[in-house]
């Protein structure tokens, strides 16, 4: 094989995978901050230490990665991280990580590295609300075995009493007759779930709409 056609070949693989990128949009379903905290494997506050660096897994796709510094661990304790991965581009669901920045991450945990995406809940820690910050650090894991659905009108129903409704806040007025907002989906003594505040004290009930 010519040197000539060695190097097309290479330029027409690199255009096929740009445009494979191109083609490819990332989609995520709505879900509450609370939703991603219960299924990720690990959450936590923390730094990138380094620059993420692209390279390429064992399946062929572009990944970017990095070294983290846990800051403090609210999920997942007991997993042993050192790296974290994403997408190699925000088409794939990458997201981007800037140095010296507290994140609020969480996602999957493979070996010794965790994985984030778009899809996942990745914010500035400045960012995030007092109701967000106290629900990550005390009272998200009460609501973990409640069944979260996003409701985008109203009436709403729920499967069962194991459900915490939420939507737009429009929405949520018409279901509550207020805003969920600074409460947290709780699983009760009795097993059903509802928006409460101070554990089962002070909840909302659904209204009939």
């Amino acid at each position: 094989m010519t040197w000539t056609v060695h190097t097309c070949l290479i330029t027409l693989a690199i255009l096929c995978v740009w445009q494979a990128e191109v083609a490819e949009t990332c989609r995520c379903s709505r879900r509450h901050p609370q939703e991603q905290f219960c299924s990720a494997d690990m959450v936590l506050k923390a730094t990138i230490d380094g620059k993420l660096r692209v390279g390429i897994t064992m399946h062929g796709n572009f990944s970017a990665f990095g070294y983290v510094k846990r800051l403090k661990t609210f999920k997942g304790t007991c997993a042993q991280i050192d790296e974290i991965h994403t997408a190699s581009s925000s088409a794939r669901c990458g997201v981007r990580l800037s140095t010296n920045t507290e994140y609020l991450l969480s996602g999957s945990v493979s070996g010794n590295r965790m994985n984030v995406y778009l899809c996942d809940w990745v914010m500035l820690w400045d960012k995030l609300t007092d109701s967000q910050r106290e629900g990550v650090v005390y009272n998200y894991e009460q609501g973990c075995g409640c069944k979260f659905t996003y409701c985008s009108t109203a009436p709403c129903t729920a499967s069962s009493s194991a459900e915490c409704l939420w939507g737009e806040e429009a929405t949520e007025i018409k279901l509550f007759g207020k805003s969920t907002e600074g409460y947290t989906c709780t699983m009760k003594s009795d097993k059903s779930c509802a928006w409460c505040k101070n554990g089962e004290e002070n909840c909302i009930d659904r209204k009939d709409v």
